[in-house]
């Protein structure tokens, strides 16, 4: 299947290529006037006429894929086009239109290197998959994964039949029904990049794997799906059904779509399996889960969009955090400090309440630890930016102190007055009041402009904001 190639204006061109002297034609991805790469129609268009070119070229001995964001490489798909979608025919034609382009990625006569930095999902990671060699940055923000099923739908532009092939049955699995991103080294672990390298490196890095890949130097190792894995499909796709079901009680469609593309497909040939996916895919696309989910994604991006301060404000700088009280509620505040790169100082007024709250906030990352979503390194910092105390010793360097003590007036303003008795002028204190009025807690406060409310869910580390 072929999709028509109109002509792009060099205004809104989201591609540019640059041929080195060793052949490599190194194609950087940058969509004009946006923040974030998204997989469009448009850029679909470019692609394809940019591939046409290639394939007719005799001068390109690789290609190395990059992009010219700060920190993604695709975000994934664009789902503008996605909520465009009248019937499952066009969600299938979409799907089939994104499986034609990195059919032809993926069977270029020359080799192609994708190079990854920062944000690396949904059609983004297809992408990447339909090159021969993967490259990612270890930098903290890269990240890679299919999360299609938190919109209710599958991956549609070959996800489900190049992961599964590449890494295994159970990786992929996993993968595709949690929606899960994976950071850099364990995506390097799980087999889905081949190489990570500091972010400096990463271009140079491309351009030398693309050469060598050319001259046949480089033969990349494919785990693919193992023989006991081919043994025991019936075992694999049963538990991966029942553990579905276990988890959504049957109310959303896209991971049990998913399990029978993943299982139909990788039995048979690469092109009956992207058949099955855009067929499944355009059924969900107008599913009303599928709808449901997009209509709470857009809201939660509005959301984000405001910021709840003027354009052009200049946010505070936060280096050291105080927390008061170190409940469930203070130590999950404390342990969200030290996953943002905060030294935190935590009070309470007994050493077994301390204990706790330190406890709390190690079995937060204990968790992560044991999910391999942190190396025992990463742990181990996270762990050391957090002290506690019983009194305010430590306090005078925080530029931020958070309470998190009960729902009391009285309580809430002679803790106010103690924190400011101990810290700078200049120090900000955030109250986690949830019902209390803010106005009332600062009304005995020496300095009522640094006083605000700052609300957390609970739990802090599973609640987002």
């Amino acid at each position: 299947m072929t999709v028509a190639s109109p002509p792009v204006s060099p205004t809104t061109r989201a591609l540019s290529q640059d041929l080195t002297a060793d052949g490599v034609l190194v194609l950087t991805i940058d969509v004009p006037g946006e923040k974030l790469n998204m997989l469009g129609k448009a850029m679909m268009q470019e692609l394809l006429a940019l591939l046409g070119e290639i394939e007719a070229r005799t001068d390109v001995r690789a290609v190395v894929i990059r992009s010219g964001k700060a920190d993604n490489f695709i975000a994934g798909a664009d789902i503008k086009d996605f909520v465009a979608i009248k019937s499952s025919l066009e969600g299938e034609t979409l799907s089939r239109q994104g499986q034609s382009a990195l059919d032809r990625v993926a069977a270029l006569k020359v080799p192609v290197v994708a190079a990854i930095h920062g944000s690396c999902l949904g059609g983004g990671l297809e992408t990447a998959l339909a090159c021969r060699y993967r490259i990612a940055t270890d930098h903290p923000k890269t990240s890679l994964g299919l999360p299609e099923v938190n919109l209710g739908i599958i991956p549609g532009a070959g996800g489900t039949q190049r992961l599964p092939r590449l890494v295994g049955l159970r990786t992929g699995l996993d993968l595709i029904l949690t929606g899960r991103p994976l950071k850099a080294m364990r995506a390097l672990r799980a087999g889905v990049v081949d190489e990570v390298v500091p972010p400096p490196v990463l271009l140079e890095a491309a351009r030398r794997a693309a050469v060598k890949l050319a001259d046949g130097s480089l033969v990349p190792g494919r785990r693919g799906i193992p023989l006991s894995e081919r043994l025991l499909r019936p075992v694999i796709f049963s538990k991966a059904r029942s553990t579905v079901r276990e988890k959504t009680h049957g109310h959303y469609p896209a991971p049990l779509a998913a399990i029978d593309v993943v299982e139909k497909g990788t039995a048979t040939s690469l092109e009956k399996g992207l058949e099955l996916e855009a067929k499944a895919f355009g059924e969900l696309s107008v599913s009303p889960v599928s709808r449901a989910l997009v209509s709470v994604f857009f809201a939660t991006q509005e959301i984000k969009k405001d910021a709840g301060y003027p354009e052009g404000t200049e946010a505070r700088q936060v280096h050291k955090l105080g927390v008061v009280g170190a409940g469930l509620m203070g130590a999950g505040i404390a342990a969200a400090g030290a996953e943002a790169g905060l030294t935190v100082r935590m009070k309470d007024t007994t050493t077994d309440a301390l204990a706790r709250g330190l406890r709390y906030a190690r079995e937060v990352f204990e968790e992560r630890l044991e999910r391999r979503s942190l190396s025992r390194y990463e742990f181990a910092a996270r762990m050391n930016r957090i002290s506690a105390t019983q009194d305010y010793s430590g306090f005078k360097r925080a530029d931020l102190v958070i309470e998190a003590v009960f729902e009391d007036l009285a309580l809430k303003r002679k803790v106010l007055a103690e924190v400011e008795a101990a810290t700078r002028d200049d120090c900000v204190f955030a109250s986690n009041t949830s019902s209390l009025p803010i106005g009332e807690i600062a009304k005995a406060s020496r300095r009522p402009s640094r006083v605000l409310g700052m609300h957390f869910f609970s739990p802090v580390n599973k609640m987002p904001l």
